[in-house]
């Protein structure tokens, strides 16, 4: 399969030029939605097609990279010449892997540390923290139930930055007429949960929630858009935190 991660790259050139709050969460959205090569060594694999056949019992060994430091992370690689810069003389085998599947990895083996993107291009590195806090901010996608239990309360101080950020952002969104910015505890988790007066739209959803990241003090963030119960009741109780300005003629 023919990875295009032209656009990608470009982007994350771009950032570490300017290194502007803006580019950064267009990179992340944009690794969000990208698929990476993952070199990976299977021994004995069947092949059909040109192409190795992985069932649930195929044994597979990642490559890894080691740091100064001593830290190992997982390669991923934007396309097959960069395969080759780390790897020029073997046929090289490799898995095509999504952000979430490298996240579920990383965080589920103590020895590794993150993925590096490119390590002989544009060497970005996702570390454990990172690709966690990245998870946890980007907008969870199932629904909330009638009947859940949900505890929801005015942030008596918001994280640092939070707040005026969210604002910013939203001035952006002419479709955005107000929102609130609560705290939230499900199931013993603490959050953020953001509710937002316009159409739903999912990719604004998920801009906002990017954008968000670094001010979230490691919070998850939930948003829910204007027509739900749960957003009903909660206008009720407690005030905007942005309200849009209308332009009036005169």
């Amino acid at each position: 399969m023919e990875l295009d991660n032209k656009e990608l790259v470009e982007l994350i050139q771009k950032m570490k030029e300017e290194k502007t709050q803006e580019l950064q969460n267009q990179v992340i959205m944009k690794v969000l939605k990208s698929k990476f090569l993952c070199p990976v060594v299977i021994p004995n694999a069947p092949h059909g097609n040109g192409k190795i056949q992985i069932t649930k019992d195929t044994k597979i060994q990642f490559s890894i990279i080691k740091t100064t430091d001593e830290k190992s992370f997982l390669l991923a690689f934007t396309a097959d010449e960069e395969v080759h810069k780390w790897q020029k003389e073997q046929t090289q085998q490799s898995i095509i892997y999504t952000f979430e599947d490298y996240a579920k990895i990383v965080c589920g083996n103590d020895h590794l540390d993150g993925f590096i993107l490119d390590p002989y291009g544009v060497n970005l590195v996702f570390t454990e923290d990172l690709i966690k806090q990245i998870k946890s901010s980007v907008v969870k996608q199932d629904k909330i139930e009638a009947n859940t239990q949900i505890e929801v309360s005015k942030f008596a101080t918001y994280p640092d930055g939070l707040l005026q950020k969210l604002q910013d952002m939203l001035m952006n969104y002419p479709v955005v007429k107000k929102a609130y910015l609560l705290g939230m505890k499900q199931s013993g988790e603490s959050g953020a949960l953001l509710i937002i007066d316009a159409p739903e739209d999912r990719e604004m959803y998920n801009s906002i929630a990017t954008g968000l990241i670094p001010f979230l003090a490691g919070l998850s963030l939930r948003i829910i858009p204007i027509e739900s119960d749960l957003a009903e009741q909660i206008m009720q109780k407690f005030e905007p935190v942005y309200i849009a300005i209308e332009d009036k003629e005169e």
